[in-house]
């Protein structure tokens, strides 16, 4: 789903974004306005200072809440702004005096993690399963193992290779999925994939989920056969 946002204030102008949502998500079309509304506002420096902030995790109680306030860096409050505090480049933690940050800012490239030729290979590798696994799967994987956004964030080679194997494995399970599906016909897979409590083969976010569901149209596929 595609959605187009147009932002006017009066006396200043106007702007526009767009949102998108995979449309097997039942609040696809909120998800997308919500997004286009955001992006829009983004243009005029409304919030833009978000898009700074890292990504911090937190433990969730069975309501799937936050059990602790998360805690904005310095930075990002009106009192530490007032002060001069100013973000770290590409949302780092913490914050620095404006002075101080600009000379970080100078050093910053010969401070990043130095990346091994063998290693960014496997980072592009892990990128390139994208597409094949689906945004729920490739997310789900990289935070279940590695608990990073983004393959470029993870500095230890035995978790990349651990994450890319993974991928690997998972890839092979949506193409037997697949298979299955074309033997027992759409009608008796949505009746197993609700069985299973799974909504889309594109919600599904975990190797587990997808061996259940693997072994369940496999089996019914025998079945048929047999």
């Amino acid at each position: 789903m595609f959605v187009t946002c147009e932002l006017t204030i009066h006396g200043i102008g106007s702007h526009s974004a767009t949102g998108e949502e995979w449309t097997d998500n039942e609040n696809a079309g909120t998800s997308a306005e919500a997004q286009a509304f955001k992006r829009a506002c983004s243009c005029f420096g409304l919030g833009r200072y978000l898009y700074n902030l890292g990504g911090v995790w937190v433990e969730l109680d069975e309501h799937g809440h936050p059990t602790e306030t998360p805690q904005l860096d310095g930075w990002a409050t009106p009192e530490g702004w007032r002060k001069g505090l100013r973000s770290l480049p590409h949302g780092e933690s913490g914050a620095l005096k404006p002075a101080a940050a600009d000379k970080r800012k100078k050093n910053f490239r010969s401070d990043e993690p130095s990346i091994s030729p063998e290693d960014r290979r496997i980072i592009q590798q892990i990128e390139a399963m994208a597409q094949p696994l689906g945004k729920a799967m490739y997310r789900g994987l990289l935070k279940a193992i590695a608990r990073v956004w983004k393959p470029s964030e993870i500095h230890d080679r035995v978790v990349l290779e651990k994450v890319l194997a993974t991928m690997q494995s998972a890839a092979q399970g949506l193409r037997r999925l697949e298979a299955a599906q074309e033997r027992i016909g759409p009608e008796a897979t949505k009746a197993l994939m609700n069985s299973l409590h799974v909504r889309s083969v594109a919600q599904v976010d975990n190797l587990e989920t997808l061996r259940q569901l693997v072994q369940a149209l496999e089996k019914n596929a025998d079945q048929i056969s047999a």
